[in-house]
């Protein structure tokens, strides 16, 4: 879903750069992915692995420097003002996931709001303007991302057992894989849609 909306946000704007884009995918996947996940499995094993913490922390700090690599990589050949996008990011990845100040940012909003900037800081490394109309946008996409966030906390008993018979967690879990492939579906048609001309030249040449 991550990923997803960090496609969508680029693809959206008027031209496109390939290169920017594979790297704020990878930038993501890094930070939101990998970073945060090794985080948050510091704290009470929500994932149930057995990974020692000294790999927990190696992992999650190595993937989050290079998550703030890339984005001032980015942040110099693109925009500065992209260093605010990798400042927000890096703190929600350290603060929701190690709940630190008392696990105050641990919440769905935090999160919601941290998923909305994923999608704007696609746009914006593309465009680098801040348009009316894409910040409404991504409004939406943070209040659709905190609703998303509590169908899987409703829902992730089930998720994770699928014979849990709370049909609340069930009907939640089944909601949320919805929305989810429906979001992936739009990002794959709207790619293929924008490098389709570039697809035909390279089958013509």
């Amino acid at each position: 879903m991550l990923l997803s909306l960090a496609v969508l946000g680029s693809i959206l704007a008027e031209e496109v750069f390939l290169d920017r884009v594979l790297l704020f995918v990878a930038q993501i996947f890094l930070g939101g992915s990998v970073a945060a996940n090794h985080f948050d499995e510091l704290l009470d094993r929500p994932w149930h692995t057995k990974m020692p913490g000294s790999h927990l922390w190696f992992v999650a700090t190595t993937s989050l420097l290079a998550f703030v690599a890339i984005g001032l990589y980015l942040s110099i050949e693109v925009s500065l003002i992209f260093v605010s996008f990798v400042i927000a990011e890096s703190f929600v990845i350290l603060a929701y996931n190690l709940e630190l100040f008392g696990g105050v940012f641990h919440n769905a909003t935090t999160l919601g709001i941290s998923w909305g900037l994923v999608f704007l800081g696609g746009y914006y490394l593309q465009d680098t303007t801040f348009s009316p109309m894409m910040l409404l946008v991504t409004a939406l996409i943070c209040v659709c991302s905190m609703q998303g966030i509590e169908l899987y906390e409703r829902g992730k008993s089930f998720g994770k057992d699928g014979s849990y018979a709370d049909p609340q967690a069930k009907s939640a879990w089944e909601t949320l894989l919805i929305g989810i492939l429906t979001v992936d579906a739009i990002t794959v048609i709207l790619v293929i849609y924008r490098f389709l001309p570039f697809i035909f030249s390279l089958i013509r040449f």
